[in-house]
């Protein structure tokens, strides 16, 4: 285990049409995204010449703000390993994070892989949150063929509801989105602060720090010991928790043998550890068949250090999740 200070990654996804393009603009104009870098897929489609301060090459380009901007040509990860080397060399300014905005039909499952499956890009960036921005007026029971909108919301941190103002059941759509994923944080895009705090409000979400984790497992205390709630799609979620401290080994193969046997049909896994070996919190990640890096985080935040492991998954394979987890984990203890 290490506690390498990685730079942390903001994914930013939503479907076609959803706002995410303008929330991304707005972003860019602010003048407390210095020392950001921001990936795009195509620079021209967001509209920039209004802020640019310089053209440092075809793909990358300087903002008034501070914030680097680029579009992907290569691989996702290359692009990161290519920011992180140019402000190594000073040929763009440093940068604190990094927020990466993938196409309106991307399933973010695979872009989150990529932070994982090369260790040069792991070992230097971590996914902070992914953010993804519905339209209120876009019914959630959309043909099958828009899978990838469900999953949108269903891996979200974050969740910011666009078109607000012209829903006229947004309560419902809310307790909908709910069923996806009662995990995230739900927030109105006209409520314009909130959702800059989303980035900017160092003090609530710091960088590569305690809250963004903690807060977010604290909103799922009321899924304690439960089976998985049933999403969409056949999508599901499941916390598990434990009170007494866990040998950091135990964790370790639970989480390679989830990923071994049921990698295909593992969304997202994010998890606050309680472990023997360190009185600091450990933070886990993991999508499909691989795992990041742990990382650790100063402090527990309350009075409260007990494990909590969130798994958003497809198929029906919430019983078996659970009896690992209890004959790996919770079983050795007694």
């Amino acid at each position: 285990m290490n506690a390498v200070k990685r730079i942390p990654v903001t994914l930013l996804t939503g479907f076609l049409g959803s706002g995410k393009t303008t929330l991304l603009r707005n972003l860019l104009a602010d003048e407390r995204m210095k020392r950001t870098a921001v990936i795009i897929n195509e620079i021209g489609e967001i509209g920039l010449d209004h802020l640019l301060v310089g053209q440092i090459d075809q793909d990358m380009v300087l903002l008034k703000s501070g914030c680097v901007c680029c579009s992907v040509k290569t691989e996702f990860s290359e692009t990161l390993k290519l920011l992180y080397q140019r402000a190594q060399a000073e040929i763009i300014p440093i940068f604190d994070r990094v927020i990466v905005e993938t196409t309106g039909m991307a399933d973010p499952i695979p872009v989150l892989k990529q932070l994982l499956v090369d260790e040069s890009v792991a070992v230097l960036f971590s996914v902070q949150t992914v953010i993804t921005t519905v339209d209120s007026l876009l019914p959630l029971d959309l043909p099958k063929q828009h899978i990838e909108r469900l999953r949108q919301i269903a891996v979200a941190d974050k969740i910011i509801l666009t078109k607000t103002d012209l829903s006229h059941a947004f309560y419902n759509f809310v307790e909908g989105i709910a069923a996806l994923n009662d995990a995230a944080e739900i927030i109105d895009s006209s409520d314009v602060e909130a959702v800059a705090s989303l980035i900017f409000d160092r003090e609530q979400y710091p960088i590569v720090r305690d809250l963004p984790q903690i807060q977010w497992f604290k909103q799922n205390s009321h899924l304690r010991n439960k089976l998985g709630q049933s999403l969409h799609q056949g999508m599901s979620n499941l916390c598990l928790y434990a009170d007494q401290p866990l040998a950091w080994r135990s964790i370790t193969l639970f989480l390679q043998k989830l990923a071994r046997l049921h990698g295909e049909n593992l969304l997202r896994i994010k998890g606050l550890i309680h472990i023997r070996e360190s009185l600091r919190p450990v933070v886990i990640h993991g999508v499909q068949h691989y795992l990041f890096p742990e990382s650790y985080l100063d402090t527990w935040s309350d009075d409260d250090p007990k494990t909590r492991i969130v798994i958003i998954f497809e198929g029906a394979i919430q019983q078996n999740i659970q009896a690992l987890f209890d004959d790996i984990v919770l079983e050795p203890m007694h």
